[in-house]
């Protein structure tokens, strides 16, 4: 079954809401996880990169007047590499959240790396979008709002983790993630998490109803990534229909160290808050996976 963009930003929501999850895990991510992951994102950068490299040559010799077909083709793809950073930059940041928190190196730098690829995709876009492409500014504003969309629910998605981890490299703008962390942490600590999730999932799948039935050029390697994100979280997250169960339940069936560390992180924020490579390079996985976090 093909997954549209609408669902590969619903999963990045999915995956911050439950976060605590993993972070507070005292199981590592299984290594095949983490190895599918980089390898379904160095596999679709990859096709990004060859198919952006290709529009651009062509451009290039291509009379301006024939230039809306050339968009008809990249519109497709560059409207994927706006909407799946998303899902990129939170699981960096998770997987980045988990190695702080265990004081460990693991899936850090393969997140790292996998990002630093698809932010060379996303240059790629708008330097054809920009400087290459010459094409009414109408027809190109769709996917500009839509690239602005995705980089505000970015930040708000991944706003709890740089606010209690410092993660300020995975945010566009980190002066908003915070202040979206900071949203989210009073309204945890004054109820519960589940009506906020509730509301922030209700809300990126409004916000992207518009691509709702647009399946993805990379379908093959988006459902892959997919896969490897949910399989990553730990067996006791969910309950018997395979359902996540509520942050709620999980932290009180764990031991209650792991509880009593997560009090003390929202202490933390409480008070903070009144104080006021390149992806061509063939770097394998290995490699990643022995290299410290920086």
């Amino acid at each position: 079954m093909s997954l549209t963009l609408r669902q590969i930003a619903e999963t990045a929501a999915f995956a911050s809401a439950r976060s605590a999850f993993l972070i507070e895990s005292t199981a590592a991510v299984p290594d095949q996880h983490l190895h599918d992951y980089w390898k379904c994102c160095r596999g679709r950068t990859m096709d990004w990169l060859r198919k952006l490299d290709g529009l651009i040559s062509e451009a290039s010799v291509t009379p301006p007047e024939h230039h809306v077909q050339l968009w008809k083709s990249a519109e497709p793809i560059i409207a994927e590499v706006f909407v799946t950073e998303i899902l990129t930059r939170v699981w960096a940041a998770i997987l980045t959240a988990a190695d702080v928190h265990r004081n460990e190196s693991t899936g850090g730098p393969i997140a790292l790396h996998t990002l630093k690829g698809h932010t060379e995709a996303r240059n790629r876009s708008l330097t054809l979008m920009a400087n290459t492409l010459q094409v009414p500014i109408a027809k190109m504003s769709q996917v500009d709002r839509l690239r602005r969309k995705a980089e505000r629910w970015s930040d708000l998605l991944i706003g709890h983790l740089v606010l209690n981890y410092q993660l300020d490299e995975f945010a566009f703008e980190s002066n908003r993630s915070v202040e979206f962390g900071q949203s989210q942490m009073r309204e945890i600590i004054a109820a519960t998490d589940e009506p906020v999730w509730e509301f922030v999932l209700a809300g990126v799948r409004l916000a992207f109803s518009s691509v709702d039935t647009v399946v993805a050029p990379s379908d093959v390697w988006n459902r892959g990534v997919v896969r490897s994100v949910l399989g990553s979280f730990p067996a006791d997250s969910f309950d018997g229909t395979g359902t996540f169960k509520s942050v709620r339940r999980v932290r009180i069936e764990r031991p209650q160290s792991d509880s009593d560390k997560v009090s003390g992180a929202l202490l933390q924020t409480m008070n903070a808050d009144d104080d006021r490579p390149e992806t061509r390079s063939q770097l394998k996985f290995s490699e990643l996976r022995r290299r410290p976090a920086s």
